[in-house]
């Protein structure tokens, strides 16, 4: 009796058939999703550039002593780093994936945030005239965009992923935020230094100074407001909560850009405003529980 041979490319068309219709379906819309995030990192990297660079003709000197300021944002940078690297450990978490989180967080949200910022405060000036005013309705309109963006961002990464836990959310939210402080500070300090004469070190002390409840906390607790949301399965309380979290990161986001975020005791209230709830998410049992499914759709 003649044995029969099966071909490698049969086997793989058996393997197909079996696989589930709803599996295939989750790879393509992940496949889609990492095509857009790889995307939307390139239209970013290439509109930051502008972020590092000083008028044209600007001295090596000058770019020396700008640049070098940089360094001191590692005040803060370097206690994040060592925080993540415990987290990693202690919960099981891959620190390629929070690279990859801060990375995006860096590229993805600020260009894009920049350009609608600008839009914003062009058309409304055109519009309103001398009833606009930047202080407090530029500053609700950042709010929403940036913490909204950085939030998407956090999302897309977390579907492409396929994490679904407090922890990942928790995490992947904080280091999105980094990414975008980081950048952000590194643009105001850019700006300043190469306008001004001796302005790089004083506007870097000064978003050391306002480092600690800036946008990793914004997103770190938006994040965990998401996951809230997602993972509600019909529970209102708990959606509801999410979403207060959410609205929370912007409201803090909004009020510290006002004229009164420049009050000390102001500035140190919305701190502790958006420290206090993440320190309780991290006391939520659920930061030890592993991924749990979404609700089912359909």
């Amino acid at each position: 009796m003649k044995k029969e041979i099966v071909t490698g490319a049969e086997v793989e068309d058996q393997r197909n058939l079996l696989v589930d219709p709803k599996a295939r379906k989750i790879r393509r819309h992940k496949t889609e999703g990492l095509a857009a995030l790889i995307l939307l990192l390139s239209l970013g990297t290439l509109n930051s550039s502008g972020d590092f660079l000083g008028p044209e003709h600007s001295s090596v000197l000058k770019y020396i002593e700008v640049y070098s300021s940089f360094l001191m944002l590692l005040i803060y940078i370097v206690p994040f780093v060592f925080f993540m690297n415990w987290l990693c450990k202690k919960y099981s978490i891959s620190g390629l994936e929070l690279m990859l989180a801060a990375f995006c967080g860096a590229f993805i949200p600020s260009p894009f945030a920049g350009a609608l910022n600008d839009g914003f405060t062009h058309h409304m000036s055109h519009l309103l005239g001398h009833y606009y005013s930047d202080s407090w309705m530029g500053s609700l309109e950042v709010g929403i965009v940036e913490e909204l963006l950085k939030l998407g961002t956090a999302a897309l990464i977390l579907y492409v992923l396929g994490r679904k836990s407090l922890k990942i959310y928790l995490s992947i939210g904080m280091c999105v935020g980094m990414g975008f402080q980081i950048e952000e500070d590194i643009s105001y300090i850019t700006e300043s230094g190469f306008k001004h004469v001796n302005e790089s070190f004083p506007t870097a002390i000064n978003r050391i100074q306002g480092s600690i409840g800036s946008h990793w906390t914004y997103t770190a607790v938006a994040a965990a407001g998401l996951y809230l949301m997602v993972t509600a399965r019909g529970n209102k309380k708990r959606r509801n909560k999410g979403l207060g979290l959410i609205l929370l990161a912007i409201a803090d986001h909004f009020l510290y850009d006002t004229p009164i975020g420049d009050i000390n005791l102001f500035s140190a209230l919305l701190t502790v405003a958006i420290l206090l709830p993440l320190v309780l998410i991290f006391k939520s049992p659920e930061m030890s529980s592993e991924d749990r499914d979404f609700v089912n759709v359909g």
